[in-house]
């Protein structure tokens, strides 16, 4: 049934594929896979003393500390060889030979026969102890389809993916971590000397992509997909959810904003808002391409909000204030971080109307244009009444300083009153606390030309209506002053705009006056998705700084 309703609605509603984000698989790294591969490094790189050092670390029956010491003699010898040498390849196989002695080992530290220990990193800042992550892949055991880059860099060291379970201890306090997929951490793994016990040192790569290496600076390797791909594949992996449409009622406990990595107090934060029938799995490849840019990568961190699509978009918005507020509570109860008050909020389609509610005033200005009698006067009980009051009285974000709309309908599209969108639109199911009796003392109060609007169905698709005067509400809203807010919008490559259309909403739909930007792209309705699309995000999001 659902493949049959996505089948009738993608052409409709929605340009978005419902298969998974990225391919994902995992290849099984194992003692005798490694001996193979460090045999085939040993053949290809010649007599070196490293590449010697790593042959007699694959002699068999060898004792664990004898593999280990010719193993860190091989790390030690080629530690200052730059990438696409020999000695590098010699290196990172050496390094990947002792990530996984040390796994197996649960990383206790390991005697090495002379009087050395071979230990690893502590947990700070910049480095991970191995130990507080539940488990440590090597990035290049993740093999990733369907991404249009993979997001790598090069240097020293071994890239890996630090996994952090949703339950893990390392994550406590942590106010948004994915329920199923929990978190992923882009970690390389360096063998250090400089001290009496040798260590294998893992630094947070998204954190400082620099180590010192023998008094010298030098960049780290790093993969930035792998974390992302690793982390999607425990998850749903995938950017379409029919039934967070029409079941609505059931995806409420899922609803909530979540992180893609621990929260960093020294970052800016981007919140993802993704549209109808969507979820936020359909912002990887823009955070992918996001985070090949060193300086994005060091000075932001993104969140995303997952809502039920098909919940009217008043709800959505006042879900997503309450959850701001609980994240600051959380990582910034003083409200004193001066990086959550440059927060940046991006909104695809139905997101960008969500978005937008985040920086402009209800109250007053919203309800006296749908009846005159106030929200607390009504003969309504008195838990519908703080609801109603939840929804409508509300101020722009104080955390909120820029905005950027993706496709945004803000004055409806003719799709949604297309006689397919109306038939779902009736199939959908919302919660029952939407749907009790007094929504009837509460339309009768309505002025007449808004009724219609409140009966049911009155969800997402009755809302997104060409003209509808629920949209038209929202833009008579004010906007909080100062607030940039910049639109990218598609043209389906005709190059005909005002004229245009993403073949969803229509540019005099997604037009606003008064943008700081405003980039039209070669793209039907996923303009967050296209290469020059994701490039003027990436930068705003350069210009912010």
């Amino acid at each position: 049934m659902k493949n049959i309703i996505a089948l009738l609605l993608a052409p409709c509603l929605l340009t978005l594929p419902g298969c998974a984000v990225v391919g994902v698989k995992v290849d099984g790294v194992s003692p005798t896979s490694l001996r193979r591969d460090a045999l085939q490094v040993v053949r290809r790189n010649g007599d070196t003393a490293a590449a010697q050092a790593l042959a007699r670390a694959q002699v068999k029956d060898i004792s664990e500390f004898e593999q280990a010491s010719a193993l860190l003699a091989a790390a030690q010898l080629s530690a200052k060889a730059r990438p696409g040498t020999p000695d590098h390849a010699v290196n990172v196989a050496a390094t990947r030979s002792l990530l996984l002695l040390m796994t197996q080992r649960g990383f206790a530290p390991l005697p090495l026969g002379d009087g050395r220990t071979l230990g690893f990193s502590a947990d700070t800042r910049t480095t991970l102890d191995p130990r507080s992550a539940s488990e440590v892949v090597p990035a290049d055991a993740i093999r990733i389809t369907k991404l249009r880059m993979r997001t790598t860099q090069e240097g020293i060291g071994l890239p890996c993916v630090a996994r952090f379970a949703p339950k893990s201890k390392s994550l406590q306090g942590e106010p948004g971590v994915p329920p199923r997929a929990g978190i992923c951490e882009p970690v390389t793994a360096l063998v250090r000397s400089e001290g009496k016990n040798p260590q294998l040192v893992f630094y947070r790569t998204r954190v400082d992509d620099r180590a010192n290496v023998a008094g010298s600076p030098r960049t780290l390797a790093a993969d930035f997909s792998a974390p992302l791909a690793y982390m999607l594949s425990r998850g749903r992996n995938r950017n379409m959810d029919v039934g967070a449409l029409l079941r609505s009622g059931r995806m409420l406990s899922y609803m909530g904003l979540y992180q893609f990595a621990r929260f960093d107090p020294n970052k800016i934060p981007v919140v993802f808002v993704h549209g109808l029938m969507s979820r936020p799995e359909t912002w990887v490849p823009a955070v992918n391409e996001l985070m090949a840019d060193k300086q994005i990568r060091e000075r932001y961190q993104f969140w995303f909000f997952l809502y039920p699509t098909g919940l009217p978009v008043w709800g959505s918005a006042a879900a997503l204030r309450a959850e701001l507020d609980r994240f600051r509570k959380v990582v910034d109860p003083s409200r004193s971080n001066r990086n959550i008050d440059r927060t940046v909020l991006v909104g695809h389609s139905m997101g960008g109307l969500i978005s937008s509610l985040q920086i402009r005033t209800g109250g007053k200005a919203l309800w006296k244009q749908f009846m005159d009698t106030p929200p607390e006067q009504l003969a309504l009980s008195s838990d519908l009444k703080e609801r109603i009051v939840r929804i409508v009285q509300f101020q722009p974000r104080p955390e909120i300083s820029r905005v950027v709309f993706f496709a945004t309908p803000h004055r409806g599209s003719d799709l949604a009153v297309h006689p397919i969108s109306d038939f779902f639109s009736r199939l959908i199911r919302l919660p029952v606390s939407f749907l009790d009796a007094d929504r009837y003392k509460l339309q009768s109060a309505l002025r007449e030309e808004y009724r219609e609007l409140f009966v049911a169905p009155a969800n997402s698709l009755v809302f997104l209506r060409s003209n509808s005067p629920l949209l038209k509400s929202i833009l008579a809203l004010p906007m909080r002053p100062g607030v940039p807010y910049h639109s990218v919008i598609g043209d389906q490559g005709r190059g005909d705009t005002p004229n245009s259309s993403d073949g969803v909403v229509p540019y005099w739909s997604s037009h606003m006056e008064g943008a700081a930007s405003e980039k039209i792209v070669p793209s039907g309705h996923g303009a967050h998705e296209n290469p020059e699309g994701i490039a003027e995000l990436k930068r705003i999001l350069r210009s912010h700084l």
